[in-house]
């Protein structure tokens, strides 16, 4: 915590201090609203089971009243009936002692209570991991999107440079008459239509910058004008296993180790739990009493007794109440395990997709490597020719527009790599700060 703050205090003094993904998945972690919502979500869960299990112990209480009667009223009760000393009145009798309740028997309803904030408290730390995954993913996503929009927005400049130079160089030509009126207009619409791109590409930047700022809880200058550490994965290999036996091992670790689907699994325990808890106000509830009690006047005469005994309470006709909390505890029961399959069906889904989202990204990579690799070659071969003169300056450009085209893709491609693993580890249940910090390297 302590590192994640100096580094946010460097990142708001500096304007060129240099980001990486784990100091911004630090700071989001460390600061970010929803993390702390769901910390405390889970630490009224955590009261709330220690409420539930203080029920299973007495409970002790000291009680006093002085009590203003208009006529006098008297001061102890009687246990017999001595005419040699008659009891005691007065108009403001006192009364002190301790009390002493325990249910002694309730036939599994705080057992059952009990077991439903265990499950709950379960659930709500499930909760705590899940929406950590969730914002790890949106940062990890929102660092990229400033990457590939930077890299967008370069690119463009580069080639907006190009082409007001060659506009420039046309226009002088065609003032030596060496170059045709329709070239000139031509380059100065190319020109026009590449600003209207780079101001489009600017907003973007502009907007995966605020987000960042957002998640990372620091101010945009400070994410404007830092450079961010290019990425790249510890491991490139595709998973290239197809088989069913493959894809039915993903979704079992996934359905086993998914933050989702076990906290919706721990309130199914819980609604399960809460039936029992329902069913048990069907049956009697049986309490033992304790109390010593000291009574008297303000002229003294305390007397001090002790008592004790067991109570039963049974209600008899409730209206159709305990049928109703039974029904209603039952629905809950059912739509809390419907909604822990339907949790199930959705991280199989989520799986498919992770997957072929990670084979298509690795396959654009490897394509436009060889693309980028073609562009280069062509690009070189337009510059000997339009030094040479056998083409035109647009066929150049053209050239270089597609190579530098080409080299944003393969950027974009190997960054929706990263975020493919990244996905497919939170449906998993496997990403962390350490996931990360083994399978994405921050690049010199």
């Amino acid at each position: 915590m302590i590192a994640a703050l100096l580094l946010a205090l460097a990142v708001q003094a500096q304007d060129t201090t240099r980001l990486t993904l784990q100091s911004v998945v630090d700071r989001a972690l460390d600061t970010h609203p929803a993390v702390a919502a769901a910390e405390a979500a889970r630490d009224r869960s955590t009261a709330d089971l220690a409420d539930a299990r203080s029920r299973l112990l007495p409970g002790l209480s000291f009680d006093g009243a002085v009590t203003r009667f208009q006529l006098p009223m008297i001061v102890a009760p009687l246990h017999g009936l001595d005419l040699r000393n008659p009891p005691l009145f007065d108009r403001t009798p006192y009364q002190a002692g301790l009390s002493l309740n325990w249910t002694v028997l309730d036939f599994g309803r705080r057992s059952a209570q009990i077991r439903a904030q265990t499950a709950l408290r379960n659930a709500a730390g499930d909760a705590v991991t899940s929406t950590e995954q969730q914002l790890m993913t949106a940062t990890v996503r929102a660092y990229l999107g400033v990457l590939d929009a930077r890299q967008l927005l370069a690119a463009q400049n580069r080639l907006l440079d190009a082409l007001t130079a060659a506009a420039a160089r046309t226009r002088q030509l065609e003032g030596q008459g060496k170059a045709a009126r329709v070239d000139v207009l031509r380059l100065d619409a190319e020109v026009q239509r590449e600003r209207a791109d780079r101001i489009t590409a600017a907003s973007q930047l502009d907007v995966a910058e605020h987000q960042l700022a957002q998640l990372a809880d620091v101010s945009f200058d400070a994410v404007h004008g830092a450079a961010l550490a290019p990425l790249a994965l510890a491991d490139t290999s595709a998973l290239d296993d197809t088989t069913a036996a493959a894809r039915a091992d993903v979704v079992a670790r996934a359905v086993r180790a998914s933050s989702d689907v076990r906290a919706l699994d721990q309130r199914s325990l819980a609604a399960r739990a809460g039936v029992a808890a329902a069913r048990a106000t069907w049956f009697p509830t049986v309490q033992m009493q304790g109390a010593y009690v000291d009574r008297g006047r303000w002229a003294g005469n305390y007397s001090a007794e002790w008592q004790v005994g067991l109570a039963m309470s049974y209600p008899v006709y409730t209206g159709g109440s305990r049928a109703s909390a039974v029904e209603r505890a039952s629905a809950d029961q059912r739509a809390a395990q419907e909604q822990a399959r339907a949790a199930r069906l959705t991280v199989e889904q989520q799986v498919d997709q992770d997957l072929a989202a990670i084979r298509e990204a690795h396959a654009r990579v490897g394509a436009l490597a060889s693309a980028v690799a073609q562009a280069q070659e062509v690009e070189r071969i337009e510059r000997l020719a339009l030094d040479v003169g056998t083409v035109v300056q647009t066929d150049y450009l053209d050239a270089e527009a597609r190579l530098y085209s080409a080299r944003a893709g393969l950027i974009q491609a190997r960054h929706a790599e990263i975020a493919a693993r990244v996905d497919l580890a939170r449906t998993v249940g496997e990403l962390s700060r350490d996931w990360l910090a083994r399978n994405v390297e921050s690049l010199p």
